[in-house]
């Protein structure tokens, strides 16, 4: 612990320097302060889609306020005129609405129904007295304690509300809020890349390895000071929007860790400022938008849950969640920073870091120097299973995509994606062993195969338990993680699509590629099979 506690001093010591020139982090978070701030204040003075489609009136034609539509007035020879040189997208002359064949003016249409019919329910809403059936009016009392328990009733609702002309509540303001959370936590990570790649290359990090210091205590030592202050802003902003610590700590942390994985394996795998600079931003972008995009779905799709911010969200709301909600997105993000530790302990060398190779040459070192530690029959089934959590993110991500998406060609790529990944897992640790000469036989090679295959099943139906709920109101959700089978089925189909791709490389001299595409192929019949009701 010692060792630890000196290393991670030593990187608070050089953080300091970097501030030494007058910068400071709390300027850099009272600006993300202030642009959340002025996003928050101006999300109800921007509009998404404001003037998007051009509309031409010529008559008596109702008013349309609706800033999606930019309305003019011309008269009837003017408009047809306008609307076929695509000048309007759409053009109404009294009762007429005239229109093209093209897509831009079918939408334009379809909008302009939906912005009638709305409004014609609140003109006719305004019509009727409360007290009339049409349209539907719910009345809400606030009653006191005292009053509850009486019984009383309120003689006069204190709110109206008519479910047909209400909008369900965007969850803007929440999702803003739990965004001013990650900002912090990608801001330091940055650092931590960047403090990591310095010393890498100036080979100061080769001295450290020298020391009587176990990779492990490193990566750890480095990482403490920027997981301080990730959890310490994190309870500061909690603290200050009035919410529960420890309930905002639980939720973050899972997602901290995750950013940390990602950041982690930045450095290890490249030699310049310039490629880990690209990366870092490629994979903030990415990171954001996985965090993101799904909070916006809070309580519309199950599915947001893939996002722990869907928690925050209704954390702010004061909304309950269980135990499997929070577990949902949080076990795989914990098991990814898990591997990733695991990972970086087994890439934390010299001849590793300071290697230029090409990227795949460089993954190919890395998933031997994982397996290398351990006998095959035990490294390769634990590489398939502690790899599951990855490949199981990203295939809910994709069902998530394909559950909101129902179009064919979509569904058939998510397949395909989910089978390729999948496949990829299972053999590339047993041709990397191949290729060093470790495996050989036809006899290991299967015997690989079926372990790989069992590792992978094992993963896999540990976190489906955690998420069935979530996951199995989706139709493909059965192909994508074999939900409702027997064991033996989707064990036997993993060891036969492991097989098949293990063989072609290493005894039949395949390319990887195209091997690894004949398995996948098959696999993804396997998956439509599955998906049309088979077994």
């Amino acid at each position: 612990m010692n060792q630890i506690l000196v290393i991670a001093w030593r990187e608070v010591t050089r953080l300091r320097k970097r501030f030494g020139g007058g910068a400071s982090p709390l300027a850099v978070l009272l600006l993300l302060a202030v642009l959340g701030l002025s996003a928050y204040y101006l999300r109800d003075t921007v509009s998404l889609g404001s003037g998007l489609y051009r509309v031409g009136v010529s008559g008596d034609v109702p008013p349309i306020n609706d800033s999606r539509f930019a309305v003019m007035e011309v008269d009837a020879e003017e408009g047809k005129a306008f609307l076929d040189d695509h000048t309007i997208d759409v053009f109404i002359n009294g009762s007429d609405v005239i229109s093209r064949a093209d897509d831009k003016s079918q939408f334009a249409v379809r909008a302009l129904k939906q912005y009638m019919e709305r409004a014609e329910l609140i003109r006719v809403g305004n019509s009727y007295a409360e007290a009339d059936a049409f349209p539907l009016r719910v009345g809400v009392n606030y009653l006191g304690a005292e009053q509850a328990s009486a019984g009383s009733e309120a003689a006069k609702p204190e709110e109206i509300i008519i479910p047909s002309i209400t909008p369900p509540p965007a969850p803007f303001a929440q999702v803003l809020i739990t965004l001013i959370y990650i900002m912090p936590i990608t801001f330091i990570s940055i650092f931590f890349t960047s403090s990591f790649m310095d010393e890498k290359v100036n080979r100061r990090l080769t001295i450290l390895l020298s020391a009587p210091i176990t990779p492990f205590q490193i990566i750890l030592g480095k990482m403490l000071p920027y997981t301080i202050f990730a959890l310490s802003t994190t309870a500061i902003i909690a603290w200050v929007t009035n919410v529960s610590v420890p309930l905002a700590l639980a939720i973050f942390a899972p997602t901290m860790f995750f950013i940390f994985a990602i950041y982690l394996m930045v450095p290890l795998f490249y030699r310049t400022f310039k490629d880990t600079t690209f990366i870092a931003m490629l994979v903030t972008t990415l990171t954001t938008a996985y965090l993101i995009f799904p909070a916006m779905f809070t309580n519309v799709n199950d599915l947001s849950y893939i996002s722990p911010l869907t928690l925050a969200v209704k954390m702010y709301r004061g909304e309950p969640f269980g135990w499997r909600e929070y577990l949902f997105p949080s076990l795989p993000m914990a098991a990814i920073f898990g591997f990733a530790m695991f990972a970086g302990t087994r890439m934390l060398n010299e001849e590793f870091l300071m290697g230029y190779k090409p990227l795949t040459r460089k993954v190919n070192d890395a998933i031997y120097l994982m397996l290398a530690h351990s006998k095959p029959y035990i490294s390769v089934p634990l590489w398939s299973l502690l790899v599951v959590p990855v490949i199981y993110l990203t295939q809910i991500i994709l069902l998530a995509f394909a559950t909101n998406l129902p179009v064919r060609l979509i569904l058939g790529f998510t397949l395909l994606g989910s089978a390729m990944l999948e496949e990829i897992v299972k053999t590339v640790g047993i041709v990397v062993l191949a290729e060093r000469g470790v495996v050989k036989s036809f006899r290991e090679i299967l015997g690989l195969s079926f372990l790989s295959g069992l590792g992978f099943l094992i993963g896999e139906k540990l976190l489906l338990v955690l998420s069935i709920s979530m996951v199995s109101e989706a139709r493909v959700a059965g192909a994508l993680f074999g939900a409702g089978l027997l064991l033996f089925v989707p064990l036997i189909s993993h060891f036969i699509f492991t097989a098949i791709i293990t063989l072609l490389r290493i005894k039949l001299k395949f390319p990887y590629i195209i091997a690894l595409g004949i398995g996948t192929i098959i696999h993804f019949f396997y998956n439509v099979y599955i998906l049309r009701g088979g077994f």
